[in-house]
């Protein structure tokens, strides 16, 4: 981050305006991970339940996020979901016209499907993908975004991997040098 966009974040906040943004642009997810926040009654504040809403599709979708950029204009925005990717065909879509706005995006995945390749090369965007550990414990909790299909999902891209560290992972000596082993040396990781 450039120092110039740290003094335009704090001009949002002295102004009462938020300089970041996340949107939840599908519920839907390939994924039944034990402990996902998602459908717990809390995640949105207790009064409407994810289950209870319904997914903006196609142009409905990206005119809204759209909508959305344009009236609050965040310098960055994460789109997370569900899983992002559920709706990769509005993210080809939306993604450049975002950036084109000029705000820097973050697209939080599970990489189940392959990442559009057109992506490795926009400046200010982030492709995040959550991994939960080490191969076994991730393909027992992610199936069927097992390693196996994530590394062939982002080759040839450019991906910041994201790891929630756990004290079960911290009980094993050595567990986060090998995480880091496998991940850390691959060409697509940032």
């Amino acid at each position: 981050m450039q120092a110039s966009e740290v003094i335009k974040a704090w001009g949002k906040i002295l102004k009462g305006e938020p300089p970041s943004l996340s949107i939840e642009i599908t519920k839907e997810c390939p994924l039944r991970c034990p402990g996902c926040y998602a459908y717990e009654p809390a995640h949105l504040g207790g009064e409407v339940t994810l289950r209870s809403l319904t997914d903006r599709k196609g142009d409905a979708l990206v005119e809204g996020v759209l909508e959305i950029v344009d009236r609050i204009k965040p310098l960055h925005l994460s789109l997370v979901g569900g899983d992002p990717l559920v709706r990769y065909r509005e993210l080809e879509v939306m993604v450049p016209m975002i950036l084109a706005r000029g705000t820097h995006v973050q697209v939080v995945t599970s990489a189940f499907r392959q990442l559009p390749q057109g992506w490795k090369d926009l400046p200010h965007l982030n492709v995040v993908v959550s991994i939960d550990g080490l191969q076994p414990e991730h393909d027992e909790r992610r199936a069927p975004a097992t390693y196996e299909r994530i590394l062939k999902s982002i080759a040839g891209s450019r991906v910041t991997i994201h790891c929630t560290i756990t004290g079960q992972m911290m009980k094993r000596p050595g567990y986060l040098r090998e995480f880091l082993e496998f991940w850390t040396p691959r060409a697509e990781i940032n």
